[in-house]
């Protein structure tokens, strides 16, 4: 008989085949199982007081045994001294251990009938385990005695097993009802943790809402800020400085390319500062001109002769434009888009961050209730092999 058929016998003797299974709601399992369950314990307590019964009857024939084997005058017998020892020893020994397995025994806490049954074989196992020697040793001379000493353990480990097989379905049962409370403990926190997570979802969906709507907010405020008189002359001084650069930069190269280096390096080939200066100039004119606005390269044109009012004027339009740009530049009023371009990347990192963990959330409640599902189905499952129908 298998585990179910036993938990099916207890609740289902007697019913009427027609009358079908018995029906609960999910939420009725846990006082079902409670109620059936005192029922099952209470037979436990039967069971026990019975097994007490046997305990206390079997101990005195025991040990009314043992007193009688222990009586016995083994110098009465006939055998040498060196066989009347090994048998005193070995009377002497196996009713000790007798005694060890009486007060194991007596000591035994009785509180689930399983594991009372697993404890009363270890006990049963360890006694022979321990007294077999002993006993082959004192039965040469004790024979009759001893082995009524050990018929009446036999007889008693065969009352025990009777005992432990006809009430199995209580271990059985309460096995089953052990695994449905459980799972649906299981399910229960399970339960817990989806609702913890729906909560969550919830104030992501808020946040999330929140978000959105600020930035709305603010690329709005972008949008008139660009449509406004200080935004559009802005731009159109960025162009205007943006094009003064480009001729600049032309114009200082343009310069470099008029300069006659080859006649300056000849002119001061001879003065070492001089020719460094000319050098450097040549190799990266655009650069060193706009370290000094040309002061130097026109100081050694003027020096060697070799300037003229072509290259004066042209140094002095360049220095021009860079003034002209650098007053644009400073009339340039503060860019009131900077601060919420800022603020609206902020925040659209914030959304991407509330998406992903939403994502997360709900595939770690996806997997929740699929758990959940899975409990259920099993508990379903055992109920209906307990004759129980459960609906949802």
């Amino acid at each position: 008989m298998g585990i179910f058929d036993f938990v099916k016998k207890i609740f289902s003797e007697g019913a009427n085949k027609d009358e079908g299974k018995e029906s609960l709601d999910f939420f009725e399992i846990g006082n079902w199982i409670d109620e059936k369950k005192g029922e099952i314990e209470a037979r436990e307590e039967k069971v026990f007081v019975l097994i007490q019964e046997r305990i206390d009857v079997f101990i005195n024939e025991l040990r009314e045994k043992s007193k009688i084997a222990e009586s016995v005058d083994i110098n009465l017998k006939k055998a040498e001294d060196r066989i009347k020892s090994v048998t005193e020893e070995g009377r002497e020994k196996y009713l000790e251990s007798v005694e060890i397995f009486i007060n194991a025994l007596s000591k035994l806490e009785k509180d689930h009938l399983e594991e009372f049954s697993k404890k009363v074989d270890k006990i049963f196992l360890n006694f022979n385990k321990g007294s077999y020697k002993n006993y082959e040793r004192a039965t040469i001379l004790i024979g009759k005695e001893m082995a009524n000493v050990k018929e009446t353990l036999k007889i008693f480990s065969k009352e025990f097993i009777k005992i432990f097989e006809e009430n199995k379905d209580i271990t059985n049962s309460l096995s089953v009802f052990f695994l449905v409370k459980l799972k649906l403990e299981e399910i229960f926190k399970v339960s817990t943790e989806l609702e913890k997570i729906n909560v969550e979802v919830t104030f992501l969906d808020k946040d999330l809402i929140e978000k959105e709507e600020e930035n709305k907010k603010i690329q709005k405020e972008i949008e008139e800020i660009k449509k406004s008189e200080d935004y559009l002359e802005n731009l159109s001084k960025q162009s205007k400085i943006q094009l003064l650069k480009e001729e600049l930069e032309r114009e200082i190269h343009s310069l470099g390319q008029a300069i006659d280096f080859k006649a300056l390096a000849n002119f001061y080939h001879v003065f070492e500062g001089q020719m460094k200066l000319v050098k450097n100039y040549r190799d990266d004119f655009q650069r060193k001109f706009k370290e000094d606005n040309g002061k130097v390269i026109l100081d050694l044109l003027n020096e060697s002769k070799l300037n003229n009012k072509n290259i004066s004027s042209r140094i002095e339009n360049i220095n021009n434009k860079k003034e002209e740009i650098i007053k644009n530049e400073n009339e340039i009023k503060e860019d009131k888009t900077g601060n919420l371009y800022s603020k609206t990347t902020r925040i659209i990192l914030d959304i991407g961050n509330l998406k992903n963990e939403k994502i997360r959330k709900e595939k770690r409640r996806e997997k929740l209730i699929f758990q959940k599902k899975e409990k259920e189905v099993e508990i379903k499952v055992r109920m209906e092999d307990m004759g129980v129908e459960v609906g949802f």
